[in-house]
């Protein structure tokens, strides 16, 4: 039923509109409404409305199984992702010929429909391959389980021959290290090499400062932001930290430990002092008389906002927009600004969309799309900020005091303090 409620939106969006660019437009924010109302992000919507096109429009047999059940929503997926390369009439001969719908896994489904696809058009395969080199990329994203906290995961998608040029490389330069004396693993020695090579450090390779146990790497020639308290940064707090790169964008959250081993061990490292209102932790503002966002205004927007506001989307901020829009006289301080994706930016342009920011505490973001349903943007909460009241924050600042470094007392802190 999501499917054919999709289709059908889509469809009613994009009629009579001949214009490429209009009719892309429109399907953006068709995507944005669905995402908003799966609670997906803006990306995974656009494959749904995708998929929910394809299953209408070319492959009948494929709906009428989702709809009776016998297959699942991502089977469905699969189908469509492995006949995009096809036109409509050898697609429609492609779901015609699906034999196995509900009676095979995944992989299986799949490599089934890309072999039709590739018998039915024989150059298919070639257009898939074409479609898949201009996929390349570089991604980086948290390790999964308990190891995201501290490891990341940085990914390259690039051509099967290219990939496993680069992996030999690897571990023929890791298992000759191996061979003269290294006493770092294979997987160590790959990533150590890796990131040497990509930053230019030195050639061997060797990017461990051997004094703690188990190596702890060191960052040469490479400029990182922590966003910290000061209890985590001077006195042994707990609060997590902001990891960002040279520009402001961040990345994720650190533990406190991990943050002061960052400091100790990086060969630079800027600090942003950032002071957040004890009561609703929203960062202190700064005004601009530009036109846009630059400079530290724009590095502690992205500090704010830290991913796409857009709710669900979590996509990295590429652009600092106006809620109000400033050609309608919206000014350029952190109070008009919201950080979107490029995505998100463009679809908010579209007819119905409507954005502004609602009264009170913190900064939140009331959104409503064109069939009039409403969503709110909360901005994540500043690094280690705690709500509390003025007289329990001093009350908080006295016990922070460290009475191990000095062995001194606390300062006397008045009621009006």
């Amino acid at each position: 039923m999501q499917a054919q409620l999709t289709a059908a939106m889509a469809t009613e969006a994009t009629s009579g509109v001949t214009n490429r660019a209009a009719r892309a437009r429109a399907v953006r924010s068709i995507a944005g409404q669905v995402g908003l109302a799966r609670r997906v992000s803006p990306h995974r919507a656009l494959s749904l409305v995708g998929m929910a096109r394809a299953l209408a429009d070319d492959l009948p047999r494929t709906l009428a199984a989702l709809a009776d059940g016998q297959i699942s929503e991502w089977q469905a997926m699969l189908v469509v992702r492995e006949t995009a390369v096809l036109a409509s009439a050898d697609r429609r001969d492609v779901d015609s010929r699906l034999a196995c719908l509900g009676w095979v896994g995944d992989r299986a489904l799949a490599r089934e429909a890309a072999r039709l696809a590739d018998q039915v058009d024989p150059q298919a395969l070639a257009r898939r391959v074409k479609r898949a080199e201009a996929a390349r990329a570089v991604t980086i994203s948290p390790a999964p389980g308990p190891a995201g906290c501290a490891m990341a995961r940085l990914s390259a998608t690039m051509p099967v021959a290219q990939a496993v040029g680069a992996y030999a490389a690897l571990r023929r330069h890791a298992e000759s290290r191996r061979a003269h004396g290294d006493a770092r693993g294979l997987g160590q020695l790959m990533s150590d090499t890796l990131y040497a090579r990509l930053t230019s450090a030195a050639a061997t390779g060797d990017t461990t400062d051997t004094g703690d146990t188990g190596g702890t790497p060191r960052w040469p020639n490479v400029e990182v932001g922590l966003v910290m308290t000061e209890r985590t940064l001077l006195r042994g707090g707990t609060d997590p930290a902001l990891l960002t790169d040279d520009q402001g964008r961040p990345y994720a959250h650190v533990p406190a430990s991990l943050a002061r081993r960052l400091v100790r061990h990086a060969d630079r490292v800027w600090m942003s002092r950032l002071y957040a209102d004890p009561h609703t932790g929203e960062l202190v503002a700064m005004d601009s008389r530009r036109r846009t966002f630059t400079g530290r205004l724009r590095r502690l927007l992205l500090q704010r906002d830290q991913t796409c506001r857009m709710p669900w989307c979590e996509a990295p901020i590429r652009h600092a927009d106006h809620i109000h829009d400033h050609a309608g006289g919206g000014p350029t301080h952190l109070a008009n600004a919201a950080g979107l994706c490029q995505s998100c930016n463009y679809r908010k342009q579209a007819p119905g969309w409507q954005t502004h920011t609602l009264p009170g505490p913190g900064h939140v973001i009331a959104i409503t799309t064109p069939t009039g349903h409403r969503y709110a943007s909360h901005p994540p909460p500043a690094p280690g900020h705690h709500p509390t009241h003025a007289d329990e924050h001093a009350q908080r600042l006295l016990h922070d005091w460290d009475d191990s470094v000095g062995g001194t007392d606390p300062p006397a802190v008045d009621g009006a303090a």
